[in-house]
């Protein structure tokens, strides 16, 4: 068995019966299924990590319930084909449970924990009891480790294995991200978070002239005129007009700046050669990352790339607009 999901995408895989769990039918539906359960949780990791207001604590904890509802629907549907998913959170639990035990493979993993997520989410959802930075930080934990250990029992996967990489179609952007998934992994930190940052500042140097207009570079200031009628440089107003394109570049295509800037802060500062091989430079960034940095940067640039390609189409001609270059 290949193992990843995107090996799926094209040809389905049989289910077989091991000796200690069951490997369910891992067909295309279910593998994109399972990429939606993990942009969702991905999506309240960068909640999570970016933002400190309660609207974001609040999005999410609803964003990782949801994450678990999702698996939990995909699991009963794979296993049992004939049955609709329930309705309620409740409902869904007892199926899933129901139907891992009917195949012999245990009980439902760290149920206690997802349900105190779920009453997380209902707290802040519909009694307006905000969720603390603990709950949140105990939420993303929990889900991810119930998410590893159904994707394992059922399908016999790991979460890394469910690549959001095999949504995107460029194939040097997606390289660069898939050699930051695998360098995660390998918890080769530093590494996974430059080569996803590496991908995504590719994708947007491909669209940014299509958006904000050709490079100036190599300039570096404007020559301006006084009252006297004297020329000169000026760098103040350069800077200003540059960040008045980056901003419209990001509100252009979607994308959340803060986690950008977060991104950028934790890798430093990235540059191409004419062959296109990145370098960096770490500048005040720091020399070693955690685990959840990692994710975190990985998480975002993929994401980022997938919602780039969403809004613009083909990275080399966005837009429809044509080569560029």
């Amino acid at each position: 068995m290949g193992g990843a999901v995107g090996d799926v995408l094209d040809a389905g895989i049989e289910g077989t019966r091991g000796s200690d769990f069951v490997i369910a039918a891992l067909d295309a539906i279910t593998a994109k299924k399972l990429v939606l359960a993990k942009r969702v949780y991905q999506f309240g990791l960068g909640e999570a990590t970016t933002r400190l207001s309660t609207t974001g604590a609040i999005m999410a904890v609803v964003a990782f319930d949801l994450a678990v509802e999702t698996l939990l629907k995909t699991v009963v549907n794979c296993l049992d084909t004939s049955r609709t998913p329930a309705e309620t959170f409740d409902g869904l639990i007892q199926q899933a449970e129901h139907l891992l035990v009917a195949a012999g493979v245990g009980n439902l993993p760290d149920e206690a924990n997802v349900r105190h997520v779920h009453r997380i989410r209902n707290d802040a959802q519909h009694k307006a009891r905000y969720p603390t930075e603990s709950e949140v930080s105990d939420s993303r934990t929990y889900v991810r480790d119930f998410m590893e250990k159904v994707l394992a029992q059922v399908w016999a996967i790991s979460l890394d294995q469910v690549r959001l990489t095999d949504l995107v179609k460029h194939q040097r952007v997606k390289a660069f991200l898939e050699e930051g998934q695998a360098a995660l992994a390998q918890r080769r930190y530093v590494e996974a978070a430059e080569q996803s940052v590496a991908g995504l500042h590719w994708a947007l140097e491909l669209v940014r002239r299509a958006i904000v207009g050709p490079s100036s570079w190599p300039s570096r200031a404007f020559v301006m005129s006084d009252g006297f009628g004297h020329s000169k440089e000026d760098r103040g107003t350069y800077r200003a007009f540059e960040r008045m394109q980056e901003s419209l570049l990001y509100v252009a295509l979607g994308m959340d700046y803060s986690g950008y800037m977060k991104c950028n802060r934790t890798v430093g500062s990235v540059s191409f050669t004419l062959d296109g091989t990145p370098h960096f430079s770490r500048g005040g960034a720091a020399e070693e990352l955690d685990p959840t940095e990692a994710e975190f940067v990985v998480a975002y640039a993929t994401d980022a790339v997938i919602e780039v390609e969403t809004r613009v189409g083909d990275l080399e001609a966005p837009f429809g607009s044509g080569r560029w270059y």
